[in-house]
């Protein structure tokens, strides 16, 4: 006789045991499959004006008080032909940001001077420009 050596199984087979469920069986539910994105309604409509809170620096306002959010008002098709669309994508499909016409677009649709908009935290710039990069891009859905 072996003696048994810690850490190793014995070299018998046991078979499992299966149970079997008495009385009926119920079905499983089918699978839940979630739509696609481009299923899904838009879940995200912005109510305006959309407002950004100044996280990391307060600007002043064209009255001179110091402001902690900015109050973005809906863009209109005039606010591009006067600053320029601040967005473009290029030939690889990347979204890019012209910094210039988006401080000018800021201001616009905030009624703060453009001298008080660059004086922003660049994060808090940042993201003004992110919430309103969206509305300046083509919507596939038109094509």
């Amino acid at each position: 006789m072996n003696p048994k050596r810690e850490g190793f199984v014995e070299d018998t087979k046991q078979e499992a045991e299966i149970i079997e469920p008495r009385g009926k069986t119920r079905a499983m539910p089918p699978p839940e499959i979630e739509p696609s994105p481009a299923e899904q309604p838009q879940l995200m409509e912005d109510e305006w004006p959309i407002v950004v809170k100044l996280i990391y620096r307060p600007i002043r306002n064209n009255r001179g008080e110091d402001i902690k959010e900015v109050s973005l008002r809906e863009p209109r098709a005039g606010d591009i032909n006067r600053y320029g669309n601040p967005i473009r994508v290029n030939q690889d499909g990347d979204v890019l940001i012209d910094e210039r016409k988006m401080t000018y677009m800021i201001a616009a649709l905030s009624g703060v001077l453009p001298p008080f908009i660059e004086e922003m935290d660049t994060r808090d710039w940042n993201s003004c420009a992110y919430r309103l990069r969206r509305f300046f891009l083509p919507d596939p859905a038109a094509w």
